[in-house]
Formats: C-alpha cells, sequence, structure tokens
C-alpha cells in the first residue's frame, strides 16, 4: 500500500527531526545516539531496509551538524572522525539487523501461514478418507432371532485400520468378521479397503479356515513389507449357537458364560496375520453359545489402551468389566465396557483403533 508507506515514511522522518532537535538541545559532548536509533528503527521494521539505511546516513549527518551548531570541538580532530564512523557503522548495523529480522519473521509467518493451510487440507483429507471408512462398515448388524447385537468402532485418528463386517451365507449361518490393519490413519484406512473388497469377492459359506487362507493368497506378494492384516472370522449357526471360528494373529473371541458368570477365552485356533507369508494353512476352532451366554469379539486396541502411565488395561481388567455387566442387555455391557476403559485411561488419548462387537443369545 503506497499510501501507507509514504505515512510511515514520514513519520520517520519526524523521529529523526525530534532526535536531532533533542541532539542539539542536549549540546554534550558525545552524541545522543539513542534518539537517532528510534528513528532507524522505525523506518527499517516499518518501511524496509533501504529506509533503515537512508536513516543511518542522514543521523550521521544529523549527528555531524549538532556537532558543528553546538560549537564544543573535541580535543582532537581525530575523535570526530573516529566518532562519526563509530556512529555511521552503529546505526548501518541496526538498520540491516531490524529490517533483516523483520524479513525473517515475515517468513516465518508465511511459512506457518502455509503449513497451516498444508495441515488443513491434509486433515480433510483424512476426514473424508475416515468418513469413507465408515460408509463401508455395516450400518446395522443383521437380524437374528434369538439373539441381540451391539457393536463400537473408535479410531485414534480421523481414520482408521480396524473393520468389521457380517457376511450371511445361503444355508443361513452368519459370518462375524473383525480385522485389523498395521498401522493408523489413510494408510491403515486403505489397507481395510482392500480386505474388504476381497472379502466381498470371497464365494458365501467358506469354512473360516479357508477363507482366511483364501484372503492370505491374494494379500501376500501385494503388500508392502511390513504391513499386515490381523483378522478373526467366526461362523455363527443361529439355530444351534454352534461357533466355528480361526484366527490370524487377532486376539482370540471371549465367550461369557451366563450360567457361571465366568468370562472364558477360545482356544487360539488359526495362523500368522494375512499378508506375511504366501502359502500357510489355518486351523478352525469350535464353540457353542448357550441361552444367555455372550460372544465378545474385539481388536487390541482395547487391552493395549493406555494410561498417562503407559500402563496397559489389559486381559484382566477387560474380563472384569465384561463379567461385572453379565446379565445385562449388550449395549449396556458395552457402556460397562468403555466407562472402566475410560476410568483407566484418565484422559489419555486412544493409542490404536478400537472395535468391540457383542452377540448375546438371549433366552436365559
Amino acid at each position: 500500500m503506497p499510501a501507507l508507506r509514504t505515512l510511515r515514511l514520514a513519520a520517520s522522518v519526524l523521529l529523526l527531526a525530534i532526535a536531532f532537535a533533542s541532539d542539539l538541545l542536549t549540546g554534550s559532548e558525545v552524541a545522543s545516539s539513542l534518539f537517532y536509533v528510534v528513528a532507524i528503527l522505525f523506518g527499517a521494521w516499518f518501511v524496509d531496509q533501504r529506509a533503515g539505511q537512508l536513516l543511518a546516513l542522514l543521523s550521521v549527518l544529523c549527528w555531524w551538524m549538532a556537532y558543528r551548531l553546538a560549537a564544543k570541538p573535541f580535543t582532537h580532530a581525530s575523535t570526530l572522525y573516529w566518532n562519526l564512523l563509530a556512529e555511521m557503522a552503529i546505526y548501518l548495523i541496526v538498520a540491516v539487523a531490524v529490517a533483516q529480522t523483520r524479513l525473517t519473521l515475515e517468513r516465518l509467518r508465511a511459512t506457518a501461514r502455509q503449513l497451516a493451510a498444508a495441515r488443513d487440507a491434509l486433515d480433510h483429507e483424512t476426514r473424508a478418507v475416515g468418513d469413507l471408512q465408515r460408509e463401508m462398515l455395516p450400518q446395522e448388524a443383521p437380524e437374528l432371532p434369538g439373539y441381540a447385537w451391539d457393536t463400537t468402532y473408535l479410531t485414534s485418528t480421523r481414520a482408521g485400520g480396524d473393520y468389521y463386517d457380517f457376511l450371511r451365507a445361503p444355508d443361513g449361518r452368519i459370518a462375524i468378521v473383525v480385522a485389523d490393519a498395521t498401522g493408523h490413519g489413510a494408510p491403515a484406512a486403505v489397507l481395510m479397503a482392500m480386505f474388504r473388497v476381497l472379502l466381498h469377492a470371497a464365494p458365501l459359506g467358506a469354512t473360516p479356515e479357508a477363507l482366511l487362507a483364501r484372503l492370505n493368497a491374494q494379500l501376500a506378494g501385494t503388500l508392502v513389507p511390513g504391513r499386515f492384516v490381523t483378522a478373526c472370522i467366526a461362523t455363527l449357526d443361529p439355530a444351534s449357537g454352534r461357533l466355528e471360528y480361526s484366527l490370524a494373529g487377532h486376539p482370540p473371541p471371549l465367550l461369557v458364560r451366563h450360567a457361571t458368570r465366568a468370562v472364558v477365552q477360545l482356544d487360539l485356533c488359526g495362523g500368522p496375520p494375512l499378508g506375511l507369508l504366501t502359502s500357510t494353512t489355518f486351523e478352525r476352532g469350535t464353540a457353542r453359545l448357550e441361552p444367555g451366554d455372550t460372544l465378545v469379539l474385539h481388536t487390541d486396541g482395547i487391552t493395549e489402551a493406555m494410561d498417562a502411565t503407559q500402563a496397559l488395561f489389559g486381559d484382566t481388567r477387560f474380563r472384569e468389566a465384561l463379567a461385572r455387566a453379565d446379565g445385562q442387555g449388550p449395549a449396556a455391557m458395552r457402556e460397562s465396557v468403555l466407562a472402566a476403559l475410560d476410568g483407566h485411561r484418565r484422559g489419555a488419548p486412544l493409542d490404536d483403533d478400537l472395535s468391540l462387537l457383542l452377540l448375546r443369545r438371549c433366552g436365559a
């Protein structure tokens, strides 16, 4: 803005005139340098470096004129020259230093604005990825007469690497899938999207271990080193309550036995995480849901949640929370578990994504 620049330059000249008058009125043999420095500082900061340097030269001239008008010569002529050189050096250094400091601050502010804009854009993109990922999750659990569901999905960032799904076989059985991709954020969400596409392309009715073997063969060799997916696939026959399951490096399901109020961990049957080995086999485990029992499938974001001292929530606290909530509905059981988790964390952020699926067989 030329008008503002002109106004500031005029203000600098006015300050210089005031400094000259003050120097003249003091009448001291030593120059009142601070009077001139104020004008130089103002010009160098609010106008530019060239204005500051010009004011520095004018300040030296004003100092010399004040000396001449005061008519109080130095003892030696050389003292005048040394004072002139010293004043000029000081004024020019001040002008350059102040102007460069201002330019540096302006660059830092511009960089900060660019970083903020980039951060906002990245946050917007990550939110979009997270929204898209949530849209890929089932909007509601399937209707199962005699059973009640509850699901929880929390991410540690805008987008997460956890995933759950339900696949209904032609014979009425239902496959429950819970998976966890390595990492967090957008990369994990992209990996989960790949997993979902492969999962829905698989033939319906496949056994859990066969489905995991198929998924592993498709992911192996495709993922970059260090990337993999853990998964649990459990197939339920609603009529009998029979459960067949297989694990790919994933935490085993839990059963909350209503008759004994015990929380039982199912056997560790399965194989390694998906995508690590090109050829592997998976084992199958079996269990049965009796009336009143609750099947619990989860990711390790629950048990590995930490408080401020890095203490894990752990399997013991998780099972205790489930046991205390036995007899309540799945929604109340979920609230009890999350309340215990929040009480342990005490405000500490989630370090990992968290998924929790509860399936209660009614009738007890």
